[in-house]
């Protein structure tokens, strides 16, 4: 499933009693709870958020399940929402599992569990449960983050969002953060020099440095110019960094586009590798084009 099925249950205004939202990924468990608090949260009076993995919100089951058994005031349903309900603990769930078996008409119960997918209730109270696994596909970011960007007040060029997604990857976080950097631009349109000069500011041109000692196979002034770098650059900005610079120079000619292929292919795998966690990766990645630059 993916979050478009959020979108959908949200646009009905929440129809069903009871909902169970679940993902791997905390940002968009922290995104569905920053809309449905947007959309329901007006009325005060009928709105409950309840942790538990935070200390302050030590509030017993019993408590939370009389909120939910409580009419609402001045409004046609009260809305209830535990978040890491993968916390609960096998007596309360017990508990909140008498519930589910009858729950409130006029309350709508959220619950955000955090991880895959969950097996809390079983026999009748999973039935009044609507249980929904939220994820993004990759396809999908775009359209995401375009949703996000509508918010600010700012809207992206095609190829700036693919130049965004290129630089930050698939962190939903940390792209979402960048549509915060962004807003502050007042600017209605954001494009592909807005974020070559926020994003990279002076890096691209100790990229076109390095990209130049790497074409005189100087080993020697490669590693002294990655060393200077790598102390105040992140790994993922200057390979974003290196792909803009060699992209640049294979516009510029006809020539030699298999060496291109395999320099774009060294570049795409050291992204993957980035994201994996693993070590080395720019130092393996240098030795390659210092092998592959004829």
């Amino acid at each position: 499933m993916s979050i478009k099925q959020f979108y959908q249950e949200l646009s009905k205004g929440m129809p069903s009693s009871v909902y169970l939202f679940y993902s791997s990924e905390d940002f968009l468990l922290y995104d569905i709870l920053m809309q449905i608090k947007e959309s329901f949260s007006e009325n005060a009076f009928n709105f409950d958020l309840f942790d538990l993995n935070s200390p302050d919100d030590n509030k017993p089951i019993e408590h939370i399940i009389d909120i939910l058994n409580t009419l609402p005031f001045l409004s046609d349903r009260r809305v209830v929402i535990i978040q890491n309900i993968q916390k609960i603990s096998k007596r309360d769930s017990k508990k909140l599992e008498h519930y589910l078996k009858n729950p409130s008409k006029s309350s709508l119960f959220i619950m955000l569990y955090e991880g895959k997918p969950p097996k809390l209730f079983e026999g009748l109270s999973a039935k009044n449960i609507k249980v929904i696994g939220v994820n993004i596909y990759e396809k999908d970011i775009p359209m995401w983050l375009n949703e996000k960007a509508k918010k600010k007040g700012i809207k992206f060029t095609d190829e700036a969002l693919e130049y965004l997604i290129n630089y930050v990857g698939n962190d939903l976080g940390m792209l979402y953060m960048e549509i915060e950097k962004f807003s502050s631009l007042n600017k209605d349109i954001v494009n592909v020099d807005d974020i070559r000069e926020i994003v990279y500011s002076g890096i691209n041109y100790s990229a076109f440095d390095l990209v130049n000692a790497l074409q005189k196979k100087d080993a020697k002034e490669v590693f002294r110019i990655y060393e200077k770098l790598s102390k105040n650059t992140e790994l993922q900005i200057l390979l974003g960094a290196l792909n803009y610079q060699y992209t640049a120079m294979s516009s510029k000619t006809n020539e030699n586009k298999r060496g291109y292929k395999k320099i774009f292919q060294l570049l795409h795998e050291a992204d993957v590798a980035i994201k994996r966690s693993h070590n080395f990766v720019m130092e393996e990645l240098l030795l390659n084009l210092l092998a592959h630059t004829k």
